[in-house]
């Protein structure tokens, strides 16, 4: 690529930059973020960290992100901020954009700049961007072993057969759904070296022949032949050697690799269909081609759609002067394929999951951009084509600001799925203000009690000493302040004699509420403290 391709690339970078970074707390903390930033907590100030196999995924999140912990001012948890936090995803999703730098050759440069500024602008890219989750950082590793791996395949040098190892042993240190991305690869693969050594067999016949030469049937040989046996030890090696020092915490837990293996158990459950997350197959396709939700705006990103589906054609051409290499364009267009098709047919579905297919898209939908632009001989043409590509991109771009912005925890956003309320904000101001009031201050005691997840109010209460969580009403529920879930009927006002007050009920989540309970000298001495109003 040269230097003007490397700029436009670099300018999608800046592109994406200026969608990720502002505001990056313009919504409460996801449960999942809650709970991933406890763990990061407990790291960061403790030096702990085990991998537990149920319900949590890998360390690759929590060690990616002590950096950004070390350079902020933040001395403690009460001092970090959902900005510290959510830094790490930002610079991944970035980073995803100088992935294609090692794969311009393969790409094609036009399909390169193309692909770098879907990645920039794409609403669902850049929505989980913005969210301490695993999956930005999985897509990440994802791009980087595809790279590497195709950088192997041009060179045959054993440095990036190492780095394709060490791409997808992060990948199985990050999260378990590593082993549907590589399941997609090694099938890729196949079909690949496949088709291209029947292309190959059915050029060979000669022009006239009347049928009686036929390509021989697929065999395992073209793909056995494709592979040197040392490199791929030696990617299998620091594969199983990173995947160890984080499972095992550096050395710390011994137990750690054996529980990355027996985590796909209950995991095994909740695919087959053990779980509320349990979705119809045209669960993605909705949220990421056609979403509409009552008196709420339209949201697609159909283009990419469309656009993949011509680099998907182009890819099984013969035309040289449009792709930069049919084989690597023939392996996306496989890979996309078997892996949209496996998110699809598994029924446990969450949004953020389509990301690891829309990245395959976005790749495919560069190489598609670059092949009309190609195909344009007329001036007419061209200008159609670039008014719809930049019509096309330009509102990508405002759905991308619209999602992370305005609609940031709104649910009529298809990304904000089961999201924290920003009513729950509401609850914890109106907690640290009683608190203030309270001579007890941040000492003040809190019993917090609900048959559902209650998260991530620990993380917004992390300024209190004394806090206690209950899954159903404690033998004595009685603290200065109170938080319940009304599926419990606690009802402490009438039982404490209007001694405790019920102050105002709280949304935590759509469907899940949480009441407020004061001690009444508490809340009348708080009441007190209020600002009057002024004639």
């Amino acid at each position: 690529m040269n230097r003007w391709g490397a700029l436009a690339v670099l300018l999608a970078v800046a592109g994406a930059l200026a969608l990720r970074l502002p505001r990056l707390d313009a919504r409460p903390l996801h449960n999942d973020e809650g709970i991933n930033a406890y763990k990061l907590v407990e790291l960061w100030e403790k030096g702990v960290y085990a991998y537990d196999p149920d319900e949590f995924h890998g360390p690759t999140l929590y060690y990616f992100s002590l950096p950004f912990l070390w350079l902020s001012s933040a001395r403690n948890a009460t001092e970090l901020t959902e900005i510290t936090l959510r830094l790490a995803p930002v610079v991944f999703g970035t980073g995803l954009i100088l992935l294609l730098l090692p794969l311009a050759q393969g790409l094609g440069r036009g399909a390169t700049i193309w692909a770098a500024v879907f990645l920039a602008v794409s609403p669902a890219m850049v929505f989980y961007s913005r969210y301490f989750i695993h999956e930005m950082l999985l897509v990440f590793l994802t791009l980087f072993t595809l790279a590497a791996g195709w950088r192997y395949v041009e060179t045959r040098r054993a440095l990036w057969a190492a780095l394709a190892g060490l791409g997808f042993g992060l990948m199985y240190a990050t999260k378990e759904t590593f082993v549907l991305s590589g399941a997609a690869m090694g099938l890729a693969m196949l079909a690949t070296v496949w088709w291209n050594a029947w292309r190959r067999r059915r050029s060979a016949v000669l022009p006239g022949e009347t049928g009686t030469r036929q390509a021989s049937p697929f065999t395992l040989r073209p793909f056995l032949a494709f592979w040197n046996g040392r490199h791929v030890a030696l990617a299998a090696l620091v594969a199983m050697g990173v995947s160890l020092v984080l499972f095992t915490s550096f050395f710390t837990n011994a137990r750690g690799p054996l529980d990355s293996v027996l985590t796909y158990l209950p995991w095994l459950d909740r695919a087959g269909g053990q779980s509320p997350h349990i979705h119809p197959w045209t669960f993605y396709f909705e949220r990421l081609f056609w979403f509409q939700s009552p008196k709420g705006p339209l949201w697609s990103e159909g283009l990419i759609l469309v656009l993949a589906l011509v680099g998907m054609a182009v890819a099984f051409c013969s035309n040289r002067t449009i792709l930069g290499s049919a084989t690597l364009a023939r392996f996306l267009t496989f890979y996309t394929v078997i892996l949209t098709a496996i998110y699809t047919v598994i029924s446990y579905k969450t949004p953020w999951c389509l990301l690891n297919f829309q990245l395959g898209m976005i790749l495919l939908a560069g190489i598609g951009a670059a092949a009309l632009w190609q195909l344009c001989r007329r001036k007419l043409t061209v200008s159609i084509v670039a008014t719809a590509l930049l019509a096309g991109t330009g509102h990508l771009v405002w759905q991308a600001w619209r999602a992370s912005q305005p609609y940031a925890a709104d649910r009529r956003n298809p990304y904000v799925y089961a999201h924290t309320s920003v009513n729950l904000l509401k609850l914890v101001e109106r907690v640290d203000a009683i608190a203030r009031t309270s001579p007890d201050g941040y000492e003040t005691v809190i019993k917090v009690f609900s048959p559902d997840s209650y998260l991530p109010l620990p993380w917004y209460l992390r300024r209190f000493a004394h806090v206690g969580w209950w899954d159903g009403v404690p033998t004595d529920p009685y603290a200065p302040i109170i938080i319940a879930s009304p599926k419990l009927q606690a009802r402490l006002d009438d039982k404490s004699d209007k001694a405790y007050l019920m102050t105002g009920l709280y949304e935590l989540r759509p469907g899940s509420f949480l009441e407020l309970y004061v001690e009444i000298e508490l809340w009348k001495k708080f009441v007190a403290n209020l600002p009057r109003e002024t004639d």
